[in-house]
């Protein structure tokens, strides 16, 4: 009985995965065929255009960032010494300056 049984599972098995592969090629096959179809009908243009506007968008990033580096580093030192006097001066309004004499 046991080896009947375990026979039976492994038929049952075997015919459970080969379902799930032929479901699996037949699904591959449609997306294949719906993707090939609408790439002839224009699609390749539809890519080709969104790789182009990728690469202006990254280009135009970089250049963004670029010059965004240059106008922080050239103004580095005066927006830092202004920084400076505004908390030395917020510090002098909640602290008292001994002086002696």
């Amino acid at each position: 009985m046991k080896t009947t049984l375990s026979t039976v599972f492994s038929r049952n098995n075997i015919m459970n995965v080969l379902l799930a592969l032929c479901t699996a090629i037949e699904f591959v096959y449609d997306c294949g065929e719906s993707f090939g179809r609408w790439y002839r009908n224009g699609g390749s243009t539809k890519i080709k255009e969104a790789i182009v506007r990728i690469v202006a968008a990254l280009v135009w990033t970089y250049e963004t960032v670029k010059l965004g580096y240059g106008v922080a580093r050239e103004n580095a030192p005066a927006a830092l010494a202004k920084a400076n006097h505004y908390r030395n001066q917020l510090g002098r309004a909640f602290s008292y300056e001994y002086s002696a004499g």
